[in-house]
């Protein structure tokens, strides 16, 4: 992830020093992982909290209740108490909630109900629109640009005037639904048409487990991984280049 330009990358655990180092010998800083009822046992241990405290590549953390059948259904309330806790352990520290976009259109009242921005430092918006998606199929050729910008049409008003954003790009692919390496930038296309001055994004690339098998992962494939690179280069200012060093195949 440091080749293809990130400065900074979301694991799935909580903070470790293991994690740390590994993070640091990259280049790169880390987001920690906790479940809502894991920030309950973690507070709960000083020694893992002065430990954490003593990490030098921690960014902060992102949070859900992994209890829930229905990803992205955090309560208010749940929010708010890993959103306060977190922050008055590590003030200087990220802390998000990644917020759910294809509910809008299948759950009514879905952001009246669970979009509370004041729980997440930024606002951190996903949507995967390529492949069978919660809201129907697409490929890269079809329509996909269109049904995202109705999401982000019904989202952008409930954001504070000077909220970041920083939106989750789809950074994978689905079996029988090839992207190219226009791809992500052009999913981040989208989200300028509601913020103009977009000038950061996040890409879920991470390995799959066992069992996801019509999921490949960004570290298969080559051309995304260009576009991404490309992507990141781009935000990164006059300075920035890609360093992606291309894949041989076996001859």
């Amino acid at each position: 992830m440091g080749a293809l330009g990130a400065n900074l990358v979301a694991t799935a655990g909580p903070p470790r020093p293991e994690t740390d180092q590994v993070a640091g010998t990259a280049g790169l800083a880390y987001l920690a992982f906790l479940s809502t009822d894991g920030i309950k046992s973690f507070v709960g241990d000083p020694a893992r909290v002065a430990e954490a405290r003593a990490e030098h590549n921690l960014a902060g953390f992102y949070y859900w209740d992994a209890n829930l059948a229905a990803e992205g259904f955090t309560t208010p309330e749940a929010q708010q108490r890993a959103y306060t806790t977190l922050k008055g352990l590590f003030p200087d520290k990220l802390v998000l909630y990644p917020t759910r976009l294809d509910p809008i259109v299948w759950s009514p009242d879905f952001l009246d109900r669970y979009f509370r921005p004041a729980f997440s430092d930024l606002v951190t918006p996903y949507y995967y629109p390529v492949g069978t998606t919660f809201i129907g199929e697409a490929r890269e050729e079809d329509e996909w640009r269109e049904r995202l910008a109705v999401l982000l049409a019904a989202l952008a008003p409930r954001v504070p005037a000077g909220k970041g954003i920083l939106p989750v790009l789809q950074g994978y692919e689905q079996q029988g639904y090839p992207l190219s390496a226009r791809f992500p930038a052009a999913q981040l296309i989208v989200y300028r048409q509601f913020w103009p001055d977009l000038d950061s994004a996040a890409v879920e690339a991470w390995e799959f487990s066992p069992g996801s098998e019509p999921l490949v992962e960004l570290a298969d494939l080559p051309t995304l991984q260009k576009g991404v690179c490309g992507l990141f280069a781009a935000l990164g200012g006059p300075n920035a280049r890609c360093r992606l060093r291309p894949t041989l195949g076996w001859r």
